[in-house]
């Protein structure tokens, strides 16, 4: 089914609309019981702040789905997985579970979505058999980017407006690469409700900060994210659509990496949480909350072109192959410069 370019304008307005209008209204509920976020040690904000933000962006992104969007099996597997995901950040944000506990749902949520939709992964199954690779083997490591993509996310949500601004980028970058590739109309469809609640909630969320999104949205963002993606991909697959996968993530997956690097290189345990996140890296540096953010945004839109170009354009594998060595450069570079300035401001 096809949808008119003003269908998909109002699957964007909607939930900008109801999250801007519904988030006020859950920050006055979170204050009236005490559900907030207080300031600590490894905290950037001085007062308790209101969390709850990440219910505006799920109601308002389930609200536009349900009453425009027709449920097929990519969005029926959606819907319940989410639903698992929201109850499972919110139990954190309120009795703050153990790391197994979250970890449990997050799991339960991906499978969900993997195994409800195992037949769309086949050609990935057969790419990997001609390299001995069972195809349990790869429905693991399916599952697996996904929890990794919510881990990414909520390790990145640790400054105003970070993870809902990048979320945002995100969304749309797939819309855009979805819409040049003429994809499944009702994955471009979350894709554009995805990208306005999250500016909707982020009117609230930018610095300085009137409202958290807590692991209930930090979690759900990320999930969003990945699923979508995972649903976008197509035959054949091939070294450029890899690639283009991790540009489009590139933020969140480079914090992810960095994070998991320095706590193996500290022999710090991998959940416990610390202050040496990129953003943490850039503050050291002197720039405020609000610039550091809005230069993650600018590299964030950066990576975002880079990847429509990879996941759209056909590329010469020669190309590909320099561009691919330049990029794993780029990162082992880039590693070596944070930890040359976390040793020097002393941030572990």
């Amino acid at each position: 089914m096809e949808y008119s370019v003003i269908f998909y304008v109002i699957l964007f307005i909607i939930p900008f609309g109801l999250a801007a209008a519904a988030t006020p209204l859950l920050s006055k509920f979170a204050v009236k019981k005490n559900i907030v976020d207080n300031p600590g040690s490894r905290k950037l904000h001085l007062e308790a702040t209101p969390l709850l933000g990440g219910l505006a962006i799920f109601m308002s992104f389930a609200a536009t789905l349900f009453i425009f969007l027709p449920l097929d099996d990519k969005l029926s597997s959606l819907a319940l997985a989410t639903l698992i995901l929201v109850i499972t950040g919110l139990l954190d944000d309120l009795f703050n579970i153990t790391p197994v506990l979250k970890l449990c749902g997050q799991v339960a949520a991906a499978l969900i979505v993997v195994l409800w939709n195992a037949h769309l992964f086949r050609f990935m199954i057969d790419y990997f058999a001609q390299f001995y690779l069972p195809g349990f083997v790869v429905m693991v490591l399916i599952t697996g980017w996904v929890v990794l993509m919510i881990n990414a996310f909520n390790l990145i949500d640790g400054m105003d407006g970070l993870a809902a601004g990048t979320a945002a980028i995100i969304f749309i970058a797939m819309a855009a690469a979805s819409a040049i590739e003429g994809g499944n109309p009702n994955i471009l469809g979350v894709q554009l409700v995805g990208a306005g609640a999250c500016l909707g909630f982020l009117i609230f969320n930018f610095n300085p900060a009137k409202i958290f999104m807590g692991d209930t949205g930090s979690m759900l963002l990320g999930f969003i994210l990945a699923t979508t993606h995972l649903f976008t991909i197509k035959y054949p697959f091939s070294a450029q659509l890899v690639l283009g996968s991790m540009f489009i993530f590139t933020y969140p997956a480079l914090d992810v990496s960095y994070t998991i690097y320095r706590r193996l290189r500290n022999r710090s345990p991998i959940f416990k949480a610390d202050s040496g996140h990129i953003h943490h890296v850039l503050l050291s540096l002197g720039f405020s909350v609000r610039k550091t953010v809005l230069i993650i945004y600018g590299a964030n839109i950066i990576f975002a072109a880079i990847a429509v170009g990879l996941l759209s354009m056909d590329i010469a594998a020669p190309v590909m192959l320099i561009f691919g060595i330049m990029t794993a450069l780029g990162v082992l570079a880039l590693f070596w410069y944070l930890n040359l300035i976390s040793a020097r401001n002393g941030i572990y």
